[in-house]
């Protein structure tokens, strides 16, 4: 057992939640922080309630998709909820996650050009190397959220690459949406005028960085499998 450095990226304009460990962080530095998040975010455009999906733009990608289905419905994650496969842009979806933890040792980035395959291999893997494996995306009350794979999101993004394969959830609930607990934002901050979205975790303005110290208590068979061993391992802890 050995302990890894986790650096946490927090949404600041949407309220904090209590007890965290926020490393350095104090009360009064998180106040200055969601103020000055809270004007940047006055000046945005209203939440547009437009779909994300994007399949006619990734003809390619979408040709791809079928052959993950069996695998996906295999899998038992999905069993009595609406679902499919599709493409979505990243752009247009709420995060209702407040925090994405990395580690240092998180150096393998995805690349910009990546194709087709390696997309579908990393939002809907065939091996599936965590109890959450796929980058979902969930309907609710005629918005979309990211519902799961905020870590591989995350570095997609900073790649600029936004269309990717998913599970897209018809959800009827917060509770088919899993996003219940204090580790998630409101339902009142979702359905706000100007929620988080999934691009805001790209936004320095917008978030608080601080660090923590994360217990690996599992064994990667590739380093590769690191990061998200980590980040699972902190939203267990702290509910990240």
């Amino acid at each position: 057992m050995s302990s890894q450095h986790l650096t946490i990226r927090e949404l600041a304009a949407w309220g904090f939640d209590h007890p965290v460990d926020r490393g350095v962080f104090g009360e009064e530095q998180l106040r200055d922080a969601a103020s000055h998040a809270h004007r940047r975010l006055a000046v945005r455009m209203p939440y547009p309630d437009n779909s994300p999906i994007a399949i006619e733009k990734h003809s390619e990608l979408a040709s791809l998709l079928a052959t993950r289905n069996d695998t996906v419905a295999m899998s038992g994650a999905f069993d009595g909820l609406a679902w499919e496969l599709s493409i979505v842009d990243l752009r247009k979806l709420i995060a209702f996650q407040r925090r994405i933890g990395s580690s240092p040792r998180d150096n393998r980035p995805i690349q910009r050009d990546a194709s087709p395959q390696e997309l579908l291999d990393l939002a809907l893997p065939l091996q599936p190397l965590s109890q959450s494996p796929y980058i979902e995306v969930a309907s609710y009350r005629d918005r979309w959220f990211l519902r799961d794979g905020y870590h591989r999101s995350f570095r997609l993004m900073k790649q600029s690459v936004y269309l990717i394969p998913c599970v897209v959830v018809r959800a009827e609930s917060l509770t088919q949406m899993g996003a219940i607990g204090r580790q998630f934002f409101p339902e009142e901050v979702l359905f706000s005028k100007r929620p988080p979205m999934v691009t805001d975790f790209l936004d320095e303005e917008l978030n608080v960085h601080y660090s923590r110290a994360v217990t690996e208590q599992s064994t990667p068979s590739t380093i590769h499998q690191l990061p998200e061993l980590i980040a699972a391992n902190c939203r267990q802890q702290e509910g990240l």
